[in-house]
């Protein structure tokens, strides 16, 4: 790819990515002192080959930016559920919801990042009082252990006239052994179902299972078991950390995401402490304070060894290095996570997403995407989302689809109305792709690309855009767990 200095042709008269209503931008990016920078070009894994990407079915869009009579994910959660040893099919209702008349938002009203209420975080956060459908797990991406399937059978057993025991009395009633091997097991699936699932679900689960392994805490555990206990209490906070910030509860993901280090440091296992300082690197990079991205990217380096959470953390500080404004420390880090995943071997890829011992190759050119666009190099952030999208495209990671394409929007509205239908084109995409499971990333990139075409509202497409994109917010409040789902004995 071409040398180029840090004042790039291809960028408009702003400077990063504007910041939506309440919400500040980044630093105005700086040049790189006359000298020249190379920008790292988009590049495959030499391990990479199509049979690595196995296509997924995407969910379908919305019949019309219109409220679907029928939560597009409802079904599916549904048919999820019903696959699951642990769900009750008859208690998980496919909620109905009325078509309600659609109001645009009032002129100079400030947007709403993400439409989740109060009393919905609330309720999914809590120790106590999460109504949530107890145990939902979605299918197991690996094979049955011996002795795996005693926990369903025992489930199963005490599954009588609509009640459904909580996870903690499960774990509690189980030998150490398996009660740990359950608490895996339901952890590896929530992993395997958060990119796919509304992030309500995700986290009102971990809660139920880091209640489950408290009460684990109280029995007697063998030295070798109470590691591995401790090491899935903060592996489960951490996942919790990542639900919660996609619901926009920065305080909450915070304090998950700062429960997962400590028990990391507590246990002596770096992957946790890297991860942990990951999700709560994302979430400061979305909520505007990207210097504090980057310390906390960088702390989580000091605690890992090479390998796929290196690669995590290297990407994060290239994000956060690039919404600064430092073009050359971000191009230095893309460089070096590109270099990184060289030498991951592909049993170790995994899927897009918070992950402790995985990292997929399609998260580097994702990540320089967004990286490019806060650079404001428009054809660079193009040349790696090219790389990114069909791969991601090939799998159900709709959150990672949205957002680079939201990414790709706003770096091509810096050339104004010369791009203005694709924009609106790739945003249209990201909300279809997304509509069902709003969450903090897609919604905050929404709002800024809102802004940034705010003064082409002449057009029809961005006025459909701008619908489309409120109504999908306001969608969120309708993605908590459902008041019908099956509640626990402790939750009523």
């Amino acid at each position: 790819m071409p040398q180029s200095n840090g004042s790039s042709p291809d960028r408009g008269p702003e400077r990063g990515i504007p910041g939506s209503a309440g919400r500040p931008g980044p630093h105005p990016v700086r040049s790189a002192s006359g000298e020249s920078v190379h920008i790292p070009p988009a590049r495959t894994p030499p391990d990479d080959s199509p049979e690595d990407y196995p296509m997924e079915p995407p969910p379908p869009p919305p019949p019309s930016c219109a409220a679907p009579a029928r939560h597009p994910y409802a079904l599916g959660f549904a048919a999820f559920a019903r696959r699951s040893e642990l769900a009750v099919p008859a208690l998980l209702p496919v909620a109905h919801h009325g078509e309600a008349a659609f109001a645009p938002p009032k002129p100079g009203t400030p947007a709403r990042p993400l439409a989740v209420s109060t009393a919905s975080v609330a309720d999914a956060t809590a120790a106590t009082g999460v109504p949530a459908a107890a145990g939902l797990r979605a299918p197991s991406q690996q094979p049955p252990r011996p002795g795996g399937y005693a926990g369903a059978t025992m489930m199963t057993a005490i599954l009588a006239e609509g009640q459904i025991m909580e996870v903690s009395d499960v774990l509690a009633a189980s030998p150490v052994d398996l009660a740990l091997e359950r608490a895996e097991d339901m952890l590896g699936d929530l992993i395997a179902a958060h990119e796919r699932t509304p992030p309500a679900h995700i986290l009102a689960q971990t809660v139920r299972l880091r209640r489950g392994l408290d009460r684990l805490a109280r029995r007697s555990v063998p030295g070798p078991n109470a590691r591995r206990r401790d090491l899935l209490t903060g592996r489960v906070a951490v996942l919790g950390a990542d639900a919660a910030f996609k619901l926009g509860d920065n305080a909450t993901a915070r304090s998950l995401a700062a429960l997962g280090f400590r028990v990391g440091q507590q246990v002596g296992d770096g992957a946790l402490c890297g991860s942990a300082r990951e999700i709560a690197a994302v979430g400061e990079f979305y909520a505007g304070r990207p210097d504090e991205a980057l310390r906390l990217a960088r702390d989580g380096l000091a605690c890992v060894d090479d390998g796929p959470v290196q690669a995590r953390l290297v990407c994060q500080a290239a994000r956060a290095l690039a919404a600064l404004g430092d073009v050359r420390g971000a191009a230095q880090s893309l460089e070096q996570a590109y270099d990184l995943v060289d030498l991951i071997p592909p049993d170790q890829w995994g899927r897009p997403g918070p992950a402790f011992e995985t990292f997929h190759p399609v998260e580097v050119p994702y990540h320089a995407t967004t990286a490019m666009c806060l650079l404001g190099r428009p054809k660079a952030a193009e040349d790696h989302a090219e790389l990114a999208l069909p791969r991601l495209d090939a799998m159900e990671v709709p959150g990672f689809r949205s957002v680079i394409r939201l990414d790709l929007a706003l770096a091509l509205s810096r050339q104004g109305r010369l791009e203005l239908e694709r924009v609106c084109t790739l945003a249209t995409e990201a909300i279809e792709i997304s509509w069902g499971r709003t969450v903090a990333s897609v919604s905050i990139r929404a709002d800024q690309l809102l802004t940034a075409t705010r003064g082409h509202s002449e057009v029809r497409a961005v006025r459909n855009v701008a619908l489309m994109v409120r109504e999908w917010q306001r969608s969120a409040v309708d993605q908590r767990p459902a008041p019908g789902a099956v509640m626990a004995p402790g939750d009523r």
